[in-house]
């Protein structure tokens, strides 16, 4: 065993090799920072089993807060804490399975949609089918509609934020799509859900996330716009009954039931995002996401004045470009050499930049003074 001391001494050697995202580094995760309140909320609750509402009663009474709050924004109320959107993509796919009066094992989706969407049809052993679509794009509401009639889908899933460029399928003219056929309609709005409503507002994107007739479920991920610790997200549906659906009977708890994928939850999780939502306040997801929006623009701008980049400009605060003197992978090492860290936009052959809200503007001038070397070193004019 460990002197406690010498543990302590690596630990504090640990966090001083890791990257933080307050110091411009981390320019591609869809993770942030957390907000003070929500770290001060873990720490106090450390202790509590999100799964356990009769021993530990907060977590129902929260969740139904924050299932509330942020559920005004998408017009529902019912739903329930995940671990995050994989853990919600993967439970909506199990709930539409459960809910469809269809013996089809079949799911229809845009090529776009998320890597989460693969994993949940390979662990439950349905047939995903995707439509080919350009990742600069939303699928085309007609092109979807011929696959559902061509296919027979029991379950049908839409993104609200791509992961690789930002882009918002229409999800009120999916919705009609979803319910001529009646079939389960998912959107996975785990990067988006705190973007789209207010954005839509101002006008800045022209399709807004909504539980219009047609939509069954929808994931909103509070680790990532939210600004709440890893992991904390939440899964909305369309009907209360739906809920139940997501439940399994567990006998040895004292509830006799265990609601997700989760056998033990993380309630520090729970009780933190309920913090920081209240901390931030809807008028402050506002402001916030037209802040970065903003940033995303300045970014989007330097880059398309340099004659050696190649640039598309951005729906969502994601920004996508690539070099006309290096392949993405290693424009993407470079930077990384220089202490930049991005994430790759495979489908576009691109590097991809997140605006978080820990992203400032000094961040992005200090990534572009990195591009501006790499080039320079290579001689390019």
């Amino acid at each position: 065993m460990e002197d406690f001391n010498e543990i302590v001494s690596k630990l504090k050697d640990l966090y001083s090799r890791t990257p933080k995202h307050f110091d411009g580094s981390i320019l591609g995760s869809m993770t942030t920072w957390p907000h003070p309140i929500g770290v001060y909320a873990y720490q106090l609750f450390i202790h509590v089993n999100g799964n356990d509402p009769v021993v530990f009663p907060i977590v129902q009474e929260l969740e139904k807060d924050l299932l509330a709050t942020i559920g005004s924004l998408y017009g529902s109320r019912h739903g329930l804490f995940t671990s995050g959107g994989t853990e919600s993509n993967i439970l909506a796919l199990f709930v539409a399975r459960r809910v469809s009066r269809s013996k089809s094992n079949v799911v229809v989706a845009p090529s776009t949609v998320h890597a989460s969407i693969d994993k949940a049809c390979q662990l439950m052993g349905l047939r995903l089918i995707k439509i080919p679509v350009n990742p600069l794009s939303s699928v085309d509401p007609d092109v979807l509609e011929k696959h559902v009639r061509e296919h027979n889908p029991f379950a049908v899933v839409v993104t609200a934020g791509t992961t690789e460029s930002g882009v918002v399928d229409k999800v009120k003219e999916v919705s009609e799509v979803a319910s001529k056929h009646d079939v389960y309609l998912h959107v996975d709005a785990a990067f988006g859900g705190l973007l789209i409503p207010f954005l839509y507002k101002h006008g800045i994107v022209d399709t807004d996330l909504f539980f219009y007739p047609g939509v069954s479920s929808i994931s909103v991920d509070l680790h990532k716009n939210g600004r709440a610790p890893i992991p904390s997200s939440l899964l909305f549906f369309k009907d209360e009954a739906y809920v139940d659906k997501a439940c399994f009977e567990m006998n040895y708890l004292p509830s006799g039931v265990n609601c997700g994928l989760l056998g033990t939850r993380p309630g520090a999780s729970l009780v933190a995002s309920w913090a920081v939502v209240k901390a931030i306040g809807l008028e402050g997801y506002e402001k916030q996401a037209l802040a970065q929006q903003e940033i995303a623009l300045h970014l989007f701008n330097e880059l398309h004045s340099r004659e050696y980049i190649e640039v598309f400009k951005p729906v969502l605060p994601i920004v996508v470009w690539r070099s006309r003197l290096y392949n993405y992978i290693d424009m993407i090492k470079k930077l990384f050499n220089e202490g930049i860290s991005l994430y790759k936009s495979p489908s576009l052959q691109a590097a991809r930049a997140v605006i978080m809200p820990h992203v400032t503007r000094e961040h992005v001038d200090a990534l572009l003074k990195a591009l501006d070397k790499i080039h320079e070193r290579s001689g390019f004019n």
